[in-house]
Order: C-alpha cells, then sequence, then structure tokens
C-alpha cells in the first residue's frame, strides 16, 4: 500500500459520523432551552417576577427528572443488548460517555468464570502505542528530539541500509522492517535493537505502510535513550501521573512488553486518558490535536478513508474526522477497543472471552452498541 499522507482538509469536526442515541436527552435538552426562555417573557412586573421564579424552581427540577429518565432508558436499552452478548460468550467491561459525563459503565462475566468488576485490569496489548507515541511528542515538545531525527542519532551502530529511518517513520510504521516483534523475548534493551535492526528492510522507508510491533519497540529504546529513563519510568511520570491513572500498571519485562505492548488498564482509566487528550489537560491544544489527528493513510473502506494516527486507527469521512479508534489484542485472551466519534461520543470495551468468529469480541461488542456506517 502507497504511504500518501492525509490532507489536511481532514479536520477533526460533527461530520455525518455515526453516533449513539441516548434516548431523547439531547431533544429534552432543547426543550428545557425553550421553556426557560418562555418563563422569562413573563417577567414584566413584580408580580410576574415572583409567578417567573415559581415557575423556574417547578420547572427545571421536572426537566432534569426527564433527562435522567431519557439516561436510564438508554442505559436499560445498552444493558440489554449486552446480556445477550454475554449469553454469547462476552465477557468484559463496557464504559459509554459523552464527553465529561458517563452514562453507562458495567462488568459482564461468564458464569464458570472469576466474577469481573468495574476495577478490572486487562491487557491492552497494542493500546500501549498510543501512550507510546504521546510520549515520543512529549519529548519532542522538550526538544529532546524531532520527528526528522534519523535511528543513527540514537543507536550510532546502526546497519548502513537502515541509519536513515526516522523517528516518523517508525511512528507510522513505515520504516521498511520486516520482522514482526523480534525483540520478544530479550530482556537488554542493546540485545532487542540489534535483533530488530538484523532484520531485512522489505521495502526503503517512507515508501510503504506495514503494521509491525518493532517500530514501537525501537520508539522505546529512542524514548529511554533521549529521556535517561526507562520507557516504563517516563510513560509513568510523564502521562499516567498527570491524568491520575492510578490503576494502570506494566507487565512482562522482556523487549516484547515495551512500546508496542505491556501495558495493563481498567475502562475507567482508558477513559481517564481519552478525555485527558481531548480536553487538552495533559498537552497543549495544538499537540492534542495532533494526538487525534491522521498520519499516514492506509486504505479505503468507503464511506471512510483509514489512516494510522499516533497508535491509533483513523476514520476520516467526506475530509473529517468522524472517529479515532484505539485497539489491542493482548495476553491471556484479553482485547480491548476505544472508539472516541465526533459528536463526543467514547465507547470503551476491554474483554477476556478471546474471539468471536475471527474478530475480537471487544471489536464486535463495540460494532454492535455504535455501528460505524
Amino acid at each position: 500500500m502507497s504511504a500518501t499522507p492525509v490532507a489536511r482538509s481532514a479536520r477533526h469536526g460533527p461530520g455525518p459520523a455515526t453516533h449513539l442515541r441516548l434516548g431523547g436527552a439531547a431533544t429534552d435538552s432543547a426543550a428545557s432551552a425553550r421553556c426557560l426562555r418562555q418563563v422569562r417573557h413573563h417577567r414584566s412586573n413584580s408580580y410576574g417576577d415572583r409567578a417567573g421564579s415559581v415557575r423556574i424552581r417547578l420547572i427545571v427540577p421536572l426537566l432534569l427528572l426527564l433527562v435522567g429518565r431519557a439516561n436510564a432508558q438508554s442505559a436499560g436499552r445498552l444493558d440489554a443488548v449486552l446480556r445477550a452478548q454475554r449469553d454469547s460468550g462476552f465477557a468484559g467491561v463496557v464504559l459509554v460517555a459523552r464527553g465529561d459525563s458517563i452514562v453507562f459503565e458495567k462488568a459482564y462475566s461468564q458464569p464458570t468464570a472469576k466474577p469481573l468488576t468495574l476495577s478490572s485490569k486487562f491487557n491492552i496489548g497494542s493500546m500501549t502505542k498510543g501512550f507510546t507515541a504521546a510520549a515520543i511528542l512529549s519529548l519532542r515538545s522538550q526538544h529532546r528530539l524531532s520527528f526528522s531525527d534519523p535511528i543513527s542519532r540514537f543507536f550510532p551502530h546502526a546497519p548502513d541500509q537502515k541509519r536513515d529511518i526516522t523517528v516518523f517513520h517508525l511512528l507510522t510504521h513505515t520504516s521498511g522492517l520486516a520482522s514482526h516483534s523480534a525483540g520478544a523475548g530479550i530482556m537488554r534493551r542493546d540485545g532487542a535493537v540489534t535483533a530488530i535492526l538484523s532484520q531485512r528492510l522489505e521495502y526503503p522507508p517512507g515508501t510503504h505502510y506495514r503494521y509491525a510491533d518493532d517500530d514501537y519497540q525501537l520508539l522505546a529504546a529512542i524514548i529511554e535513550m533521549a529521556s535517561g529513563e526507562t520507557w516504563e519510568r517516563y510513560v509513568d511520570r510523564e502521562l499516567l501521573a498527570p491524568t491520575r491513572m492510578r490503576s494502570t500498571t506494566f507487565q512482562g519485562g522482556d523487549w516484547g512488553h515495551k512500546g508496542a505492548n505491556g501495558m495493563r488498564s481498567t475502562a475507567r482509566d482508558i477513559y481517564r486518558w481519552i478525555t485527558a487528550i481531548h480536553d487538552a489537560r495533559l498537552f497543549g491544544r495544538t499537540e492534542s490535536r495532533e494526538l487525534e489527528s491522521p498520519l499516514m493513510h492506509v486504505r479505503s473502506e468507503p464511506p471512510f478513508e483509514i489512516h494510522y494516527g499516533y497508535g491509533t486507527r483513523v476514520y476520516v469521512r467526506n475530509g473529517r474526522v468522524a472517529e479515532v479508534m484505539h485497539s489491542g489484542s493482548g495476553d491471556a485472551r484479553n482485547t480491548s477497543v476505544a472508539r472516541v466519534l465526533a459528536d463526543g461520543t467514547i465507547l470503551i470495551v476491554l474483554s477476556n472471552a478471546g474471539q468471536r468468529r475471527g474478530t475480537t469480541w471487544a471489536s464486535y461488542v463495540a460494532q454492535r452498541l455504535v455501528p460505524r456506517r
């Protein structure tokens, strides 16, 4: 596939993206505004002021009650869908939010397995790549590296034909490296880097997209070289601590569990991560928007153009970002999906049920709850 960068016309915005309809809550909010405006029109004298004040005190609680009932009805429908999936083999934790408000959060377990709770941790697999990409962006903002830096700056003994691979090539899976997780099972950084760079080049750097864990394992090594800390320590101090992701931890110790994989988390912590980026509480507005933007065109799936972002998959429709998706498959049948839609809907599914007919349970359930059209 050709590595054609997305045009800058691919903007974030409320395009025709599919979104979760929360039982009319938005309609009730609009009605609330109309009612309150009507009440204010009666405030023409002191009696009207008192009457208007009484009406407001009566109407506002009623409207809040209606919105709460709408959300409760929506939650009931979500629960019905998920209980049916549980009966078919699904187990996991599901969280649905609209912006800063969580509207649904529940754990589902199989009757013969250990019960899951909202605080259950899951191996998030390749969702780890989003944290590694954010760490690279953090180091760039600290002027410790640039995307155009060749890897020879960090690995002086890199083979000649690979010395011109850049940080950007690694971020976008366009390094040309032919292997997949060559660092797995290797404990020392130097040994992992040597193993990865000993693989052949499948194509010249920057010319084609090919998804591989090796790229992000090398990024983890670059983070260590540029920061003077371990990959885990830098990610924890710069990303997890500021976002209060206290339940997110690291696992493994070999280089197959650094950079590309190797993190465990909860649905609530993933929600904290996504909203911290979206609300620019971790980075500045420019960097936050960058983390939600497409970097490299991968393929067409009409009506969407699929791009790779900063460890994410970005769906573009009619020139606008319709969805940013984080996903991963980890150890012990763990799978994870977090979808961020243009209308503000956030859908997180973490599962330990493995696969369902060739797709992960996390992906399948996320599509059943909010179909991508």
